[in-house]
């Protein structure tokens, strides 16, 4: 499969996910109207709300509250991301020493080989654990970050293949979509969260029961629906990126023994109870936690290598 059609294909994965948080969202909004109005029948109720025939009020103040939301933090993503830990960024303008001269050297020989009219910002974020990520609405916007557990315990090459893992990220055009659907994902669990007001009450007519009753389900379903979503899109784009990487490097085996030192590292600390900004965790490299939106090691090394993953 070519290159072009394998990230049309993400694209396409992308918009789908994107389009059923919206629904979702928009659904649950229906449901806290169909309380409000204590409704008969669910169905009929439903269809007054949609075809406005009565205003859905709650629906309409929560898409409100979401896109201040979304423009929020697309406003402020570096900050949120970057929050939690003390960071720096690797800027030639100030004084640099000779690490950090060695680290931003090592994304500008990446920039060359892949022809890119943009730098994105590097920061360093102080961490022992290691990781990265890249982030950005754009590519004019777009920042990479790496931990110093990650720096200090990675060689040249294998480090700059984490470059060009997260530059391939930017290039692919995974982090608009990933900080959509972050932000979507964070939107809609907090409103399942907050249903709970609504399910309290008595002396509902049968249709307002029923939609009560489905956001009672939904608040135990919709975190791993949730999950899931974000499996469904993360997984194809960390092997893209992966071979992303592989392909500026000239090389696979950089990237493959980054992996390998990563994740034995993470097999050695208790890395789990250190990061205290659950906004990164889909955007890092690596994660171990159970049930990842990432890939394993082993299935990315495979691909790598050019094999099926199992």
């Amino acid at each position: 499969m070519h290159f072009e059609k394998i990230i049309r294909n993400n694209h396409q994965k992308s918009i789908f996910v994107i389009l059923t948080y919206i629904a979702i969202f928009l659904f649950i909004g229906l449901l806290f109207d169909i309380i409000r109005i204590n409704a008969i029948d669910f169905l009929n109720a439903l269809y007054l709300l949609v075809s406005f025939q009565i205003f859905p009020t709650i629906t309409f103040c929560m898409c409100l509250v979401a896109c201040l939301i979304i423009f929020y933090s697309i406003s402020n993503f570096s900050q949120i991301m970057l929050s939690g830990s003390n960071y720096k960024e690797i800027n030639p303008k100030n004084s640099l020493n000779p690490h950090e001269k060695k680290i931003y050297n090592l994304l500008l020989d990446l920039i060359k080989v892949s022809n890119l009219s943009f730098i994105p910002k590097l920061y360093i974020i102080d961490a022992p654990y290691m990781n990265a990520f890249a982030s950005g609405w754009n590519e004019k916007n777009s920042l990479i970050a790496l931990t110093t557990g990650i720096i200090d315990k990675l060689n040249d090459k294998e480090l700059q293949a984490v470059i060009a893992h997260e530059l391939s990220h930017i290039r692919h055009g995974d982090i608009r979509l990933t900080l959509c659907v972050g932000i979507l994902s964070n939107i809609l669990l907090l409103v399942a969260n907050y249903a709970a007001f609504f399910l309290f009450g008595s002396n509902r007519n049968q249709g307002a029961n029923l939609a009560r009753t489905i956001l009672l389900i939904l608040q135990f379903i919709l975190p791993i629906f949730s999950l899931f979503l974000q499996m469904y899109l993360s997984r194809s784009r960390e092997y893209m990126a992966d071979s992303g990487a592989a392909y500026l490097m000239q090389d696979n085996q950089a990237m493959i023994s980054a992996l390998q030192k990563i994740s034995q590292d993470y097999g050695q600390n208790n890395y789990n109870t250190i990061d205290i900004n659950p906004t990164r965790k889909a955007a890092y490299i690596f994660n171990n936690e159970a049930f990842s939106t990432h890939p394993s090691i082993q299935n990315r090394i495979r691909v790598l290598l050019g094999k099926k993953y199992v």
